[in-house]
């Protein structure tokens, strides 16, 4: 997959991610559902996953030996940066744990499944 159609897929999954809690957000429920600086974490995740995809894909630019290493590596930094963010949003914010966890979740294992979904589309293409 080029870089240019990752992108505007991305864009794509991101308006449709962005759609439940945009509607949350307009709804009388704003206060409960959503975190104080959810755009914040969701910017934050969406950085972190181009960046992990970016990786990856260089990684497999280098060597297809070093296609799983990159995509390993960049997942596990994913995860690393996303528990210090954790750690210091929750000292930085007090806020309702349950909630969180849904916010939290909500994005990270959608922006996960997206990013496995482009890889495996990217390694489907090199096959051809």
């Amino acid at each position: 997959m080029k870089i240019f159609t990752y992108l505007k897929s991305f864009i794509v999954f991101n308006l449709l991610l962005a759609a439940a809690p945009l509607y949350v957000q307009f709804s009388d429920k704003k206060d409960i559902w959503l975190v104080p600086y959810f755009w914040g974490i969701f910017a934050f995740f969406a950085i972190l996953n181009v960046a992990v995809y970016l990786v990856s894909v260089w990684g497999t630019l280098t060597s297809n030996k070093a296609s799983v290493q990159s995509f390993m590596a960049g997942t596990g930094l994913k995860f690393l940066f996303s528990m210090i963010f954790v750690f210091f949003y929750l000292r930085a914010n007090n806020v309702n744990s349950t909630f969180f966890l849904i916010d939290f979740f909500y994005l990270y294992l959608f922006q996960l499944v997206f990013e496995i979904y482009s890889l495996l589309r990217n390694l489907r293409n090199q096959n051809l």
